[in-house]
């Protein structure tokens, strides 16, 4: 696999991009084909130059996944709510934020479509869910230490469960055509979030 080489100048960093948004938009042309010539080509630059940024095919299809969940981190997962209540209040406000970036980014249903065979895309988006799956457990943690949040959820367990529904049900509602409305998925995942973290239901035994 050939390595890719970091731009370091901002002109090479605004290279890379634009190539990077021209495989996009040909991802979404073709549900899922990523080849580095056919990138070259629409971009108008000598193939060289796109195995020089991405070193190859796979390198270029993780950059393409580490932006689609770098704006989604930006946008949804770092946003700070502490101002937005407690953490039932502000956890459905990222929620349907979360649901809104995905129905709002095109490149979403190619990525849990089409692309989700491809090798590198499941490599990238295992470590990416590990981190979102921390970054909830961390939020059910001062959820508890809050005392708005049942002490007897384990917070890993319950951040992956909340995080692996919210992918699977985006990845029904974005095949449906026409698409559910935002508001029934974002009532349908939070019945899930509010079971995982112990908002309904049996309480939990403490440990």
């Amino acid at each position: 696999m050939s390595t890719a080489t970091e731009p370091l100048t901002a002109k090479g960093r605004a290279t890379r991009q634009r190539l990077l948004d021209v495989a996009r938009r040909l991802a979404l042309e073709t549900q899922g084909e990523v080849e580095l010539a056919k990138v070259a080509e629409a971009a108008g630059v000598v193939p060289s130059l796109v195995h020089r940024y991405f070193g190859s095919k796979s390198g270029l299809v993780g950059a393409l996944v580490d932006d689609f969940f770098d704006r989604l981190q930006a946008e949804v997962i770092d946003e700070d709510l502490r101002g937005e209540g407690r953490w039932p209040e502000t956890e459905r406000i990222r929620l349907e934020r979360g649901v809104r970036f995905h129905y709002a980014e095109p490149f979403a249903a190619v990525l849990y479509g089409a692309l989700a065979r491809d090798p590198e895309v499941a490599r990238k988006e295992v470590a990416r869910n590990l981190f979102i799956i921390e970054r909830a457990a961390k939020s059910i943690r001062q959820g508890q230490r809050r005392g708005e949040l049942p002490v007897g959820i384990d917070p890993r367990l319950a951040g992956a469960a909340m995080f692996g529904a919210m992918r699977m049900v985006m990845v029904e509602a974005l095949t449906r055509t026409p698409r559910p409305s935002v508001e029934r998925v974002v009532e349908v995942l939070w019945r899930q979030v509010a079971a995982s973290v112990g908002l309904v239901g049996p309480r939990p035994a403490r440990r």
